[in-house]
């Protein structure tokens, strides 16, 4: 029987039956339908169907929203979140944090853990949810992490990379591609920035590293694709390479001549100190101007890639070598299948098939890499929407910790000290790390812990019948038996103790009194729970063993004199948080289909 009572730990009883680490590899494929979705009608036919589709399109239904969509229809709701701007920029957020923690903490300064509280105070709170979650999307294929050192000292640098994706996410792919490679945060992450032309006489080559992350992960991947995202076969049955060693080094020396922004109060530091990064040249808005050009620094040499040959130039212009490296890695054949698979993946399920990889991918191309239109298209693919109940059998996706968090927060009414308006200080959940694999979600965002993001796209758990099926489940790559249990107990003190901090209180907490009054007959409470977590589909067997659950835990019934109410709240709120955790741990939760 589960101990909610307790803070620290929880015991694993009807949980078991279905959350293991072994058992995680198959909830991919619990799914008992065999059609794909009902079609692009323009207004849900059910509570159900709203829910799946503010789960892809948001970081978790809210009561508010699924009402909202049902009266608007989804093409509304979606002319409605396009035009939404943030409630504020990562910039504003990380400066204004700045200046509280100088009255607040006087001896620190600004710390990479801001970037985090202001990724979940959007996340839970920002009413452009449908760019915030693309930015999240995009945060996992355009990597960069806080684990660098340097981003992780200047998270000025990563504010100014946060915005730049929201400022482009629903832009176009060339524009995106290009903004993210002037990023200086960009630049430091994958040793762009200051990268120098060739010197023979020292043995100087241009550094690679950019030229080879940018075509195996920002455009073109590592294998000719077909429109449907199937790889294109040689002649002995092997995929045929995107690129070979050689385009890597064509392609650097393009990405040469590039370092941060400095304004005209730098004016008077050499061209050398500014290049390389000084500290007397580190203009503060350079963390938030895109890189500029430095044409000493820059190749002029002839080289090729991609079967384009640029001869050797007398005059020096990054701009127009970038420009041609860009437009090549853009206009690819390979971009429309391979970026459209992986935001697929990000945002509805993890293996889509041919066909609405190709639907998607041709959307990509008829509009020249339109974002919005392709965000569109995934959304509203007759895959993706309709009941889950009617969801094939290898739809849907294992949530990945992040959206688990979002989502079960969103589902209900919650409160923070830092999210009442009038308080002259920004909105901040307090919620700065939930990394922790053991003690919190073991996912925290903007922590990647390599360019390849938390998990690859392509990841398939090993002797599993995901494997079986030629199936992907790139989320399972994070998953294991520590995981596992943090996040029950993870949700149970979440449920208990609240998330995050804001001076000594909890950043977040869950409010549940609208559920304490149906705790008193359990059905009630389970049919609440369906509604806000599962959008009403909650299997049988799940019901009967949450309800089963509940009638375990006794309510005394109010005595003569009315005195032990406090007991009696007590009692309902057990049962409150008995309902959610067992509900947020099981298979049918942990997958979105």
């Amino acid at each position: 029987m589960l101990n909610v009572a307790s803070g620290a730990r929880v015991k694993i009883g009807l949980i078991g039956r279905w959350l293991t680490c072994i058992g995680l590899c198959s909830l991919l494929l619990s799914g008992s339908g065999c059609v794909t979705g009902e079609g692009a009608e323009d207004f849900p036919a059910s509570r159900s169907e709203a829910w799946r589709f503010l789960n892809h399109a948001t970081f978790g239904p809210t009561e508010a929203d699924v009402a909202h969509l049902t009266e608007v229809g989804y093409t509304a709701w979606l002319e409605e979140q396009f035009a939404a701007q943030p409630d504020t920029t990562a910039r504003a957020f990380l400066e204004q944090r700045d200046a509280e923690l100088k009255v607040d903490e006087p001896a620190n300064k600004t710390r990479h853990e801001q970037i985090v509280e202001a990724f979940y105070t959007r996340a839970l709170i920002d009413r452009a949810q449908l760019r915030q979650r693309l930015v999240f999307a995009l945060s996992e294929i355009f990597v960069v992490s806080l684990n660098n050192a340097e981003l992780n000292a200047r998270p000025s640098l990563v504010a100014g990379y946060i915005d730049t994706l929201n400022n482009h996410a629903f832009s176009d792919y060339r524009t995106l591609l290009e903004a993210v490679t002037k990023s200086p945060a960009m630049g430091i992450y994958l040793s762009f920035r200051a990268n120098q032309k060739e010197d023979d006489a020292i043995g100087r080559i241009p550094d690679e590293n950019y030229a080879r992350e940018v075509m195996q992960l920002l455009s073109i991947g590592l294998h000719q694709l077909n429109m449907d995202g199937s790889p294109v076969l040689d002649g002995s049955g092997q995929p045929k390479p995107t690129y070979t060693s050689n385009d890597v080094q064509g392609l650097a020396k393009m990405f040469t001549g590039w370092s941060f922004y400095r304004g005209p109060a730098f004016s008077s530091q050499t061209e050398a100190s500014c290049f390389n990064g000084a500290i007397s040249c580190q203009d503060p808005e350079g963390a938030y101007r895109p890189m500029v050009a430095y044409p000493a620094y820059h190749s002029t040499s002839a080289t090729s890639f991609l079967n384009v040959a640029v001869p050797a130039r007398t005059g020096s212009d990054p701009q127009a070598d970038l420009k041609i490296a860009l437009d090549t890695l853009a206009n690819h054949k390979n971009v429309a299948p391979f970026i459209s698979r992986q935001l697929i993946q990000r945002l509805v399920t993890s293996n889509p098939s041919p066909a609405y990889i190709s639907r998607v991918a041709q959307k990509f191309v008829d509009t020249h890499g339109s974002l919005k239109e392709v965000v569109k298209a995934i959304l509203m693919d007759e895959d993706a929407l309709g009941s889950p109940y009617h969801a094939l059998s290898t739809a849907g996706k294992l949530r990945e910790p992040v959206l688990r968090l979002t989502a079960l927060l969103r589902a209900f009414t919650f409160d923070g000290p830092g999210l009442k308006a009038g308080t002259g200080r920004v909105k901040n959940a307090g919620i700065t790390s939930t990394s922790d694999a053991s003690l919190s979600f073991g996912q925290s965002p903007w922590n990647s812990p390599s360019v390849f993001n938390f998990f690859r796209p392509g990841y398939v758990p090993p002797q599993s019948k995901s494997a079986t099926l030629g199936m992907v489940v790139p989320e399972m790559q994070i998953a294991s038996e520590i995981s596992v249990t943090g996040y029950v107990n993870s949700v149970l003190s979440l449920l208990t103790n609240g998330i995050g901090k804001v001076g000594n209180q909890a950043g977040v907490r869950l409010v549940l009194t609208e559920q304490r009054p149906m705790a008193q007959v359990p059905s009630d409470l389970v049919n609440e729970v369906n509604n806000r977590l599962l959008g009403g589909i909650m299997s049988a067997t799940l019901q009967k063993d949450i309800k089963a659950a509940l009638e375990t835990i006794p309510v005394p019934a109010l005595n003569e004199a009315g005195s032990n109410t406090a007991d009696i709240n007590a009692a309902l709120d057990k049962r409150v948080n008995a309902a959610i955790l067992m509900t947020a741990v099981s298979p049918e939760f942990l997958i979105q289909k």
